[in-house]
């Protein structure tokens, strides 16, 4: 029955070129929005690996004059630790560490260098203090956090996240593991001073600072220094814990606090949990107008598609006609038009997977796993062939109207 129905089809293949690019197009689009729906649910799935309820970020806009200017060094370095001081003798701050990259913030520090198989590594870099742990919620699964004077120490100590740790060592236990970097033909790079040296001390878990709907689980915690500027500058960023139920008025009073004790730079104060609520919007709202574009080009599909098919319909009455003369029911009528349609949308979704699946062959979108290609494959044909079938089944129905004395009209 199916190679009847392929024969019936390639026999029309001008009139049905116009519905099979048609199909073809529409699904191409629900592919790209259910990948990113299947992108976002498997993301969302994953734990954060922070916890950003009662959690502040405080942005600060050092001058660059005081950055330019290495005199000026020193005096960064103390103002930053009245300003942690300040915060901490606050009642109601819990903890407070400095974070260049806070959550949800668009700040992204990264450290990228090349393993020896020649594979590029990229990942997040944070410099904090041993208080970062606690104001970030982190969970520690091995080996150590940042301790007090590892700023000083003839390495650089590295706390990283489990796919990091994965990514670079594989199986291997990391502790003790010194991260090298290899140049563009494979040789070590060269390390001027000991404490460029990066070794690990310990492993949390996967710490996802972007938020719920990405898949960037690649992070490092070094110390933060006040008093080497070979080794980091004064921190722009904090994040702060403050006490559960704490108003949204502490706000005024920890600015008047921090201009006092530094009265050239600016401070900008924000919540996470808000940043949060705003991020989740700014994902969704594409996405949900996508989905209406989607769906009114389904809509005009559908439409075209009903044209065509009953257009069609009347153009065949012969055929039809001659079929239900020698002796075809309404039902076998009206099932060979919608086997028709559905083995044309056959065709299209095949040609659309293919062509969906280059991505993924291709490498264009390396970040995405190939079971995200594929649900969004499965979803979009669940989706598009019941709407098809749907769709023919009114020019099916007329197909049944057509009486065997039509086809006569014509011999």
């Amino acid at each position: 029955m199916i190679a009847h129905y392929l024969k019936l089809v390639w026999n029309r293949r001008r009139a049905n070129g116009l519905i099979l690019v048609e199909v073809l197009i529409s699904f191409l689009v629900l592919c790209g929005i259910f990948g990113v729906v299947a992108y976002y649910a498997t993301n969302w799935r994953r734990p954060l690996g922070f916890d950003y309820h009662d959690r502040w970020s405080l942005e600060v806009d050092i001058p660059q004059a005081t950055l330019d200017d290495p005199k000026a060094t020193a005096p960064a370095f103390a103002t930053s630790q009245r300003l942690i001081a300040a915060m901490n003798a606050n009642p109601a701050i819990e903890a407070v560490a400095p974070m260049p990259n806070t959550p949800y913030s668009g700040s992204m520090s990264r450290t990228g260098f090349r393993l020896a198989d020649g594979n590029l590594v990229q990942f997040l870099s944070s410099s904090t203090t041993p208080a970062g742990l606690e104001v970030l919620g982190l969970e520690l699964v091995a080996g150590r956090w940042i301790e007090p004077g590892d700023d000083a120490l003839e390495f650089t100590p590295y706390v990283i996240t489990q796919s990091l740790a994965r990514r670079l060592f594989g199986n291997e236990n990391p502790l003790g593991r010194t991260i090298e970097g290899y140049d563009d033909h494979g040789k070590l790079e060269t390390l001027e001073k000991s404490w460029q040296v990066r070794r690990v001390v310990g492993v949390i878990r996967d710490y996802r600072k972007a938020g719920e709907f990405a898949d960037d689980r690649l992070a490092a915690f070094r110390p933060q220094t006040f008093s080497n500027p070979d080794r980091g500058w004064a921190p722009w960023s904090y994040v702060i814990h403050v006490a559960h139920g704490t108003p949204a008025a502490f706000e005024e009073g920890l600015l008047e606090t921090l201009h006092s004790e530094a009265p050239e730079w600016s401070f900008t104060l924000r919540s996470i949990e808000v940043e949060r609520r705003n991020y989740i919007q700014e994902r969704l709202l594409p996405l949900l107008f996508g989905s209406l574009l989607a769906g009114f080009l389904l809509l005009m599909v559908g439409m075209g598609l009903m044209g065509v098919l009953w257009q069609n319909v009347t153009r065949r009455t012969q055929e039809l006609g001659l079929r239900r003369a020698l002796g075809a029911t309404a039902s076998e009528v009206r099932r060979q038009i919608i086997g028709e349609i559905v083995v044309l949308t056959a065709i299209a979704l095949a040609l659309g997977a293919v062509l969906f699946l280059q991505l993924p062959l291709l490498g264009v979108l390396s970040f995405v796993s190939l079971g995200v290609f594929v649900s969004a494959i499965v979803a979009a044909s669940l989706v598009l062939v019941p709407f098809v079938i749907l769709c023919g089944l009114y020019p099916g129905w007329l197909a049944t109207r057509v009486e065997p004395s039509r086809a006569l009209q014509y011999e």
